[in-house]
């Protein structure tokens, strides 16, 4: 995958620039991306029409256009979602974004859609979504490691036609695109030929199986976009010409506490997979109300990241459901996290314990861990786990081929290659055991 990396201090005066003209900066980040957003479009054969309209009334104009498309991008022309149309822009500032992209273009090359710089782009360019939601959006490389231990086992169990998969906090949908691509392809072992994955069909079946609920309105906005634009681009069509009817389940909820948004049905999923905010909620009030929501694991100054763990095992996954979250360790090391971890996590099937801390992980500053739980109380009495020794010795050109993350993945594939020939040593046991008993009961009836 080719993309642009820009530092963030790019972007944050882009924002600067363009709000001494819109008036604020939450707007400010909103008229940045949208016009990248177009620009996607346009560039990748998505819009509607080929050529791009000039100026900010052509990004209105190419938005509305989008927004048609399915019903799933409407929150692309809703002011309350985007409100462009009520704050327009001045050609001083107009002029900066247009030089902005122009030199540091927000996209992949032309074979690639997916859209995994322009979701990027929007944490850089909102501080909003950054410092007040802890927008951090999970890199493509950890999100396949989180789908490898969850979807990807979830579908050997319940079939790829059956399997669903949701991420309750998925900014702009790094973790549902990459489900989607496993979802569309899945992974076969040894019970023939994989699905086709290229047509109307296989699009159907990997929208079906993935969902996505963000607080943020225009992270979710996003997310339904790149979902829609790998679709198309798979089925060779721009973005007028997807069926309607084609499933996007993507949302603007608060997971944690709304109970009426229908992606977040109790026992629907047998995968949730999500790198959920760290933060302490600042406002007193949902605070205290996520704490009285989820008492078992909110407890004093509690990292959110425990109450989506609880929402995920007790409420969203199937009996036996696959959860995977990229998560800070403090749970580990503070007083918050001692029931969280004497009390709540012992009630469950815990399969993997990942020390990430030492990976060099773009934007995620703190130190993380990924745990891996069944949604069901333990079985057996053993955990994986990958504890770390050091970190790296400097900053990796490719933070996906880095020492400590190539170590990672080396270790969970010799795990999974191990179990894959217990699983194999065992079922032959079982076909011998089985053939002596038959041979057995013939001797003692004749």
């Amino acid at each position: 995958m080719t993309t642009r990396t820009l530092s963030p201090a790019a972007y944050d005066k882009l924002t600067a620039t363009v709000a001494r003209d819109s008036g604020d900066r939450r707007t400010a980040a909103l008229w940045s991306h949208a016009a990248a957003l177009v620009r996607h479009a346009h560039a990748h054969g998505l819009a509607p029409t080929e050529d791009r309209p000039p100026g900010p009334g052509g990004v209105l104009k190419s938005l509305e256009s989008l927004a048609g498309c399915h019903p799933a991008l409407a929150p692309l022309a809703d002011p309350a979602v985007l409100p462009l149309w009520e704050q327009p822009l001045g050609s001083a500032a107009w002029t900066a974004i247009e030089e902005f992209w122009d030199r540091h273009p927000a996209l992949e090359d032309e074979h690639r859609v997916d859209g995994y710089a322009l979701g990027d782009a929007y944490q850089l360019l909102s501080d909003e979504a950054r410092k007040g939601r802890a927008l951090c959006q999970t890199p493509p490389w950890v999100a396949r490691l989180l789908l490898r231990l969850s979807l990807e086992p979830a579908i050997d169990e319940w079939g790829p036609a059956d399997v669903r998969m949701i991420d309750p906090a998925c900014g702009t949908g790094h973790i549902a695109v990459a489900a989607f691509h496993m979802a569309r392809v899945p992974p076969i072992r040894g019970r023939g030929p994989a699905p086709v994955g290229h047509g109307p069909r296989a699009i159907e079946r990997a929208l079906t199986a993935v969902s996505g609920v963000d607080l943020d309105a225009y992270a979710a906005a996003l997310t339904a976009y790149r979902l829609l634009a790998c679709s198309a681009s798979v089925l060779g069509v721009s973005l007028d010409r997807v069926p309607a009817s084609l499933p996007v389940n993507v949302a603007a909820a608060d997971s944690l506490l709304d109970r009426t948004e229908p992606l977040l049905a109790a026992g629907a999923y047998h995968a949730c997979v999500a790198n959920p905010p760290y933060i302490t909620p600042k406002d007193p009030g949902v605070r205290d109300q996520v704490r009285a929501a989820y008492p078992q694991v909110a407890a004093g100054k509690y990292s959110l990241a425990l109450p989506f763990t609880a929402l995920m095992l007790e409420h969203l996954a199937v009996p036996g459901g696959f959860v995977a979250q990229l998560t800070a360790n403090s749970f580990m090391k503070r007083e918050f996290g001692r029931r969280y971890v004497t009390e709540f996590l012992p009630r469950f099937d815990a399969r993997w314990i990942i020390d990430t801390s030492g990976a060099y992980i773009p934007g995620h500053g703190t130190p993380t861990c990924i745990l891996v739980h069944r949604a069901r109380p333990p079985v057996g009495d053993t955990v994986a786990v990958i504890r770390g020794n050091r970190g790296e010795p400097s900053i990796p050109e490719d933070p996906a081929r880095g020492l400590v993350w190539n170590a990672i993945e080396d270790a969970v594939e010799s795990r999974l290659a191990w179990d894959r020939f217990q699983a194999g040593a065992d079922l032959a046991r079982g076909e011998r055991a089985s053939r002596a008993s038959v041979v057995a009961y013939r001797v003692f009836i004749m």
